[in-house]
């Protein structure tokens, strides 16, 4: 087994989430729904949390789907902070990143659940 730097390893996760295609929306809802549980006690939390409280099948997109919290811009939902080694045993002591949830952040996801749930009404 090759060596990766640092470097490396992130071009290389990159590469992978991004052949990972879009979210499905089930499982976006789920970690909207998991990241604002945990970032609203102002603790940072990162994929290893969301590995504890979602389910395996939503978890294997949470770092795309975290990427794409991050990546947002208008408004900044998440900031990163640290980053620990991921206790998925696939990851094979990869780090992973810690996030805060910003207040915009909050904010942003408590609108997109608002509007999941009006959309749902609507169509009762």
């Amino acid at each position: 087994m090759t060596t990766l730097t640092p470097d490396q390893a992130a071009a290389r996760a990159r590469r992978i989430l991004a052949a990972l295609g879009p979210v499905p929306a089930w499982t976006e809802a789920v970690l909207d729904q998991a990241v604002l549980h945990l970032g609203r006690s102002g603790k940072p939390f990162g994929a290893n949390d969301l590995r504890l409280i979602v389910p395996e099948d939503d978890c294997r997109s949470a770092g795309l789907y975290l990427r794409g919290l991050v990546e947002l811009e208008n408004p900044v939902v998440l900031r990163v902070t640290g980053e620990v080694v991921s206790i998925n045993p696939k990851a094979h002591g990869k780090k992973v990143n810690v996030y805060r949830l910003t207040a915009a952040g909050r904010r942003h996801l408590e609108a997109r659940i608002a509007a999941r749930t009006e959309q749902r009404r609507a169509a009762a």
